[in-house]
């Protein structure tokens, strides 16, 4: 297709079905959860814009950045920013040396809230890349599909708890009195915070803050994720 930062939106769909994917456009729109193959024909001509949640589906299964699909900019493959070692290895201590960290991995129904987080015993460790170690070194084992497809169920998500600081779309893992531990995306007002599910099947909830929402409830930001296609 050329250079692939000087496409459309349509064109950068059209890329991950024929090229990555390898799929004609009926089943392409079947794996969407489509009826008409027209709509992956206009799709791609640019005559129509798939919502947010049909643009996450794509990326997701097209194993591309949401940022490429969206812009055409940065990272195309999901796995050029982090690749998880999650298989046995035959010289672990080799690895240890090289490029990765072990990290703990805690049960996110388990854990516990602000300043005390995570207040369990870990269910696992997993070898991730020392960049994503950097970037967030609790992980937590996700329960639940309220941000699927961008974080799916049994999805191990690096909390980053150093970064507390709410930006409007970013993903934190936050304490809720009545839930625990969770992952949403998060956006703020001026007056509120509001909690947004990936999933539109879930409702949002506000939450309606008197101090620093940082000091409050939110844990830390998601740093990285490392979940299945299969």
């Amino acid at each position: 297709m050329g250079d692939l930062k000087k496409t459309t939106l349509g064109e950068r769909i059209r890329h991950i079905r024929e090229s990555l994917l390898k799929l004609n456009q009926g089943e392409f729109a079947k794996n969407l959860g489509f009826s008409r193959v027209a709509t992956i024909s206009d799709y791609e001509k640019d005559k129509r814009t798939p919502d947010i949640a049909v643009l996450r589906k794509i990326a997701t299964i097209g194993h591309v950045t949401l940022e490429w699909l969206l812009t055409g900019e940065g990272k195309i493959s999901i796995y050029d920013i982090s690749e998880p070692v999650l298989r046995p290895l035959k010289d672990p201590a080799a690895v240890y040396s090289q490029d990765f960290t072990e990290v703990k991995v805690y049960d996110m129904a388990a854990v516990e809230g602000p300043g005390r987080f995570p207040g369990a015993e870990p269910v696992r460790s997993i070898l991730v890349p020392r960049k994503d170690y950097e970037r967030g070194s609790i992980a937590l084992r996700v329960r639940g599909n309220g941000m699927s497809p961008t974080i799916s169920d049994g999805a191990i998500a690096g909390i980053d708890v150093s970064n507390k600081r709410p930006v409007s779309g970013e993903i934190y893992a936050v304490w809720l009195d009545f839930e625990g531990v969770t992952i949403k995306r998060l956006f703020v007002y001026p007056d509120r915070v509001v909690l947004k599910p990936d999933n539109p099947a879930f409702p949002e909830t506000a939450i309606f803050v008197t101090k620093n929402p940082d000091e409050e409830f939110i844990i830390g930001k998601v740093a990285w994720v490392y979940q299945s296609f299969a």
